[in-house]
């Protein structure tokens, strides 16, 4: 199948999932099993926390990312809500949004934006076993692969340690850029949904289709 000149494949859900082995993550234990840190080779995903206040607020008010989300630059007070929120949604389900950062030997981690999980996500929010991924880069870190890195990471965090069946993801059908990243993750097309008076693509992504992220660390961010 192809949509907008990109092959999406469909795989059936007909036949066994082959084993995915032993996980290619090493898990550091620490006491308390409340928040997860994600590491890969180039990123640190951690939780995020009150004093991300203006790091929120200043990636909610890129222009780049105004433009993305179709809307307006949101006051603080807005910002300060949508923390909350992350938070709030970490404190409920054991996964969320984590704050992103991209590594940088010289001048230390470079805040990038935020990936990470969503149940009942702004989609499907009446559906209350809906995970959707959800992805926001600021215009310095969008192009340069960091959305499928991180974006691989969080699919194998779901599946390896949430044991979650599926993720799922909406995009837009002109946001090719985005529909490229979810297939290099291991999404594929279902069909097309409804939100908003919107066309959207819906696509998921199961344990036997994703792609495994390279080198992948995570450990307990005790709070």
């Amino acid at each position: 199948m192809s949509i907008l000149g990109i092959k999406l494949h469909v795989p059936s859900r007909n036949h066994t999932a082959p084993s995915l082995g032993a996980p290619n993550f090493k898990f550091l234990e620490t006491r308390h099993l409340l928040m997860h840190i994600l590491e890969t080779p180039h990123l640190f995903l951690r939780p995020p926390s009150h004093s991300d206040e203006l790091l929120l607020h200043g990636l909610r008010s890129d222009p780049f990312v105004v433009n993305a989300r179709g809307g307006l630059a949101p006051t603080i007070e807005q910002s300060k809500a949508a923390l909350f929120e992350f938070i709030n949604h970490w404190q409920n389900n054991r996964f969320g949004l984590w704050m992103l950062f991209v590594k940088d030997p010289d001048q230390g981690n470079k805040f990038a934006g935020y990936c990470g999980l969503a149940r009942s996500g702004l989609y499907l929010p009446e559906d209350p076993n809906n995970v959707e991924i959800v992805t926001c880069l600021n215009l310095a870190a969008s192009g340069k692969g960091i959305a499928v890195e991180a974006g691989r990471a969080v699919v194998q965090f779901a599946f390896e340690y949430l044991k979650l069946e599926k993720v799922t993801s909406f995009v837009r059908p002109t946001n090719i850029r985005s529909l490229r990243k979810n297939i290099k993750i291991g999404f594929f097309y279902v069909r097309d949904r409804i939100h908003d008076n919107n066309t959207m693509r819906y696509l998921e992504v199961y344990p036997e289709t994703a792609v495994k992220a390279d080198q992948l660390l995570f450990f307990d961010d005790a709070k």
